[in-house]
């Protein structure tokens, strides 16, 4: 089934005529994403889709305990009272091999204060009165009421079909809708009707007297047992209270210092061994100190001693040169005058000579002071180039590393200081003694009442046992004639056949229906090691989970998220289950969960949840991050726009156009 168009004419807050196309354009993009913010009309188009389907019948969000005509009458937009409110849906359905169009028209208007309503079936475009005539019988076949909530769904309200109860009588609903069960079980209960009058019918005076004697003790069973139901119940919530106020106590004995109270003797050790590491480091730093470190404060000295060492070489090596040089530039001289007569080329020459060596002899002249041994220079060297620099390193790293220390120690010790005196808790810690014992002898209290309750049960079963043996006994002696010996003989067998086919009809689907449920809820928590497997009780329905190691998980320890997404699952699988092509509606579909569960069900849900998925979102719900991860999927937008100036909601194209596909943190 596809819904094709939803056209609302002056429904709800829906003013004038609004369209909706919904049909997606391929297979690929099953998602139509319809925006708006709280009170727009997101969960009024959902009532529109049941009212127009169902009619009379439909479970609407708002309707409660409302007639049907009243209903009508309140569904009217405020503005709109004296024109036709009108909702058409028009969809495509497959039967016999070949898709059919179908139209249906449910519209109504209000004259001389009665509601009148119209409803029309149009199929391939023409009218159909003898569908219009029988639709709440043929519309099982398209989209049965009885199974629409697997398919049409608040998201807010999934973590609530979890709860034992919730998920029992949601599971026990659909299966006996999807079987056909409701019709056996009212077989079985106008069978037992039947039973009870006939045999009632024949009770003898003595056994109406046990009869009566066991009654009257069964009801004397069943006060004492609600008695001790409703005794359990105060001493639950007095439990309730008692652990609250313990959590109180708990966060006074923190705020007081409890933590480091607790946690004494650890940080007493940590600040002992950070006051050795301490002195440890101390005593590195006295021992690099003890070594070439100092000279460091007088590195300028020991490069001055490197440069005069420098002027006394080369003053040694300028005065070993002198007497070569005289000669020379005598030899010199004599040359250029045997080669030039030039006096003034000859002059310059010399006084050039003469020059050089008077420059040479002032470098001569300095003081030798140091006169270091090559043995010496060695070591000047190999101190400033290599010693020096890496005892500056080694300091700085002992230097750093020790700072790191102290300041460990400075934080162990605030630590230490921080921790309260045993008198300071010792009347929290009082309070916290009573209010444990106080909690203990409540769940003592608990536990004993479990299980006076429970022989109290046991004695009720009993009773009733005897009860129904002295019934067939009395209806045995009574029956006198063979039509009632026939119709109690064969209304027991049919009743026991009734029970063993119950019985195998929901074994033969069980299973099923928790291998989809079960791959429902590992796709959407996209993690196979939280559960492994997952039961469903034939009899009372109730859902029990367990892990690899096959440990029973208590579905309340969930997170909850983990319960919104069992709850999806439930719905999920069990939709599966149905065999029925039909498409999902989901009213704030990101409900209350976190940002990794919105992730699950932006990714493994929506794009997978049926051929058609129609999801009407807030803009705190899918946008940035979910909207671009879920955009692939998206084949039609719509946005819900209300105007406050005339008071009504209009369908626009675009889904909150100014949103930005950010990535959430």
């Amino acid at each position: 089934m596809i819904i094709d168009e939803i056209n609302l004419t002056n429904f709800g807050v829906f003013g004038g005529r609004q369209h909706l196309r919904l049909t997606p354009p391929s297979d690929k993009k099953p998602v139509i994403l319809i925006g708006g913010l709280n009170g727009a009309g997101k969960t009024t188009l959902i009532d529109a889709i049941h009212l127009g389907l169902y009619g009379p019948i439909a479970k609407c969000s708002n309707r409660g305990a409302l007639s049907y005509q009243e209903f009508l009458r309140r569904c009217v937009h405020g503005h709109a009272r004296t024109e036709e409110t009108n909702i058409e849906i028009v969809f495509r359905y497959r039967t016999d091999g070949k898709e059919r169009s179908y139209r249906i028209i449910r519209s109504w208007e209000i004259k001389n204060s009665r509601v009148r309503e119209r409803f029309d079936v149009l199929l391939d475009g023409k009218k159909d009165p003898v569908l219009t005539a029988n639709w709440l019988n043929q519309v099982h076949e398209f989209f049965p009421p009885n199974i629409a909530h697997l398919f049409l769904f608040d998201g807010e309200k999934i973590e609530g079909y979890v709860g034992e109860d919730d998920s029992a009588d949601l599971i026990g609903s659909a299966i006996e809708n999807l079987l056909g069960l409701d019709i056996v079980d009212q077989l079985h209960r106008d069978l037992e009707t039947l039973e009870r009058r006939k045999r009632t019918e024949l009770h003898e005076s003595e056994t109406q007297e046990k009869i009566e004697t066991i009654e009257g003790e069964l009801a004397i069973l069943k006060s004492q047992l609600e008695g001790l139901i409703k005794e359990r119940a105060n001493n639950a919530a007095a439990l309730n209270k008692k652990q609250s106020a313990l959590k109180k106590v708990e966060s006074q004995y923190r705020k007081l210092g409890g933590v480091l109270f607790d946690k004494r003797q650890l940080i007493e050790d940590r600040k002992v061994e950070a006051e050795q590491t301490v002195k440890l480091g101390q005593n590195s730093l006295r021992e690099i100190a003890s070594s070439e470190l100092p000279l460091l404060l007088v590195k300028h000295l020991l490069d001055n001693m490197a440069k005069q060492d420098a002027n006394e070489e080369a003053s040694r090596l300028n005065r070993g040169l002198l007497n070569t040089l005289e000669n020379r530039d005598s030899t010199f001289l004599k040359q250029i005058k045997k080669l030039s007569n030039d006096g003034d080329l000859v002059e310059s020459i010399r006084q050039m000579q003469l020059q050089d060596r008077r420059s040479r002899k002032e470098r001569v002249k300095i003081r030798a002071y140091l006169q270091l041994s090559t043995e010496a220079q060695i070591r000047l060297k190999t101190l400033r180039e290599e010693s020096l620099t890496s005892v500056f390193r080694t300091s700085q790293s002992l230097l750093e590393k020790q700072e790191q220390l102290e300041l460990d120690l400075s934080y162990t010790s605030t630590e230490y200081a921080n921790i309260p005196a045993p008198d300071t808790l010792a009347n929290v810690l009082k309070r916290r003694e009573r209010q444990q014992s106080g909690i203990s002898d409540t769940e003592t209290e608990i536990n004993v009442l479990d299980g006076s309750i429970g022989r109290l049960q046991r004695d009720i079963e009993r009773k009733h046992l005897e009860h129904a043996k002295l019934l067939n006994e009395n209806a045995e002696l009574c029956i006198k004639s063979k039509d009632r010996d026939r119709i109690l003989s064969y209304t027991s067998k049919v009743q026991g056949t009734i029970k063993q086919f119950r019985m195998m009809v929901i074994q033969r689907h069980l299973r099923r229906i928790e291998e989809l449920v079960l791959q429902s809820y590992k796709h959407l928590l996209h993690k196979t090691s939280l559960v492994d497997r997952l039961t469903i009780d034939p009899d009372r329905f109730n859902l029990t989970l367990f892990d690899k190691e096959d440990n029973r998980i208590q579905i309340q320890r969930l997170s909850a998220g983990e319960r919104q997404l069992l709850g999806v699952a439930l719905l999920w699988g069990l939709g599966k289950a149905s065999g029925r092509p039909l498409p999902t509606a989901i009213d704030t579909p990101l409900g209350r969960l976190d940002t990794t569960h919105r992730s699950h069900l932006v990714e493994h849900y929506f794009p997978y949840a049926s051929h058609q998925v129609l999801l009407l979102s807030t803009d705190e719900e899918i946008s940035g991050e979910y909207l671009r991860k879920l955009n692939p999927w998206i084949g039609q937008r719509y946005q819900l726009v209300y105007d406050d100036v005339l008071g009504r909601t209009q369908v626009n194209e675009g889904y909150f156009e100014g949103i930005k596909q950010t990535h959430v943190n």
